[in-house]
């Protein structure tokens, strides 16, 4: 998947992929693969990757965060894992709710923005790395759980604004598309 050069492309193509054997599905873009057949992945995500335009989408169920408000759980969490990841700055581009047909009892939120990191490379140089990050939280309070969205790809001073809203929107297609096929993997959920 050549993400970089899309200056003449109006989307990009997505397929329906199911998450934890089919609990929950969603549209990601066609062609990424699924992490844990080459890597240790933890029980509690999904990855996928591409690694033609390093653009990853990972899934995460957590436990819910019931002293955080619902208008705060993105950026608690896109704050949250810019630490876990030691991201050096962040940069917030826009955030707010989240309408997701499937879900419409649930409170749903994203955010997106740019993590920086400071790499030390060989011989002393360094380097920044940037990442695009966003970030869709979906708050199942009847099972306790604060489920995590995340499409991420590195960007560069030059990737066009056009390049960014075209993330966003596939960013959005796929949030919006979220379904919860069962709730079994809940246990004694809804």
């Amino acid at each position: 998947m050549e993400v970089e050069s899309v200056s003449n492309i109006s989307s990009i193509p997505l397929e329906v992929v199911g998450l934890y054997g089919e609990t929950f599905s969603t549209l990601m873009p066609k062609g990424m693969k699924d992490m844990s057949e080459v890597r240790q992945v933890p029980n509690h995500q999904e990855f996928y990757a591409d690694v033609e335009s390093k653009m990853s989408v990972i899934t995460e169920i957590n436990e819910y965060q019931s002293k955080v408000e619902d208008s705060k759980a993105a950026a608690f969490f896109f704050e949250n894992m810019a630490k876990d990841n030691d991201a050096k700055s962040i940069h917030v581009s826009s955030q707010g709710n989240l309408e997701i047909p499937e879900l419409k009892d649930f409170s749903t939120s994203y955010i997106i923005g740019d993590w920086q990191w400071c790499l030390k490379g060989r011989a002393g140089l360094r380097y920044h790395l940037r990442f695009r990050v966003h970030i869709a939280v979906i708050r199942l309070k009847n099972v306790t759980s604060d489920m995590l969205l995340n499409l991420s790809i590195p960007v560069t001073d030059q990737t066009s604004n056009e390049h960014k809203a075209l993330l966003e929107k596939t960013f959005f297609e796929m949030a919006k598309s979220f379904k919860v096929n069962s709730w079994a993997v809940f246990k004694g959920g809804a």
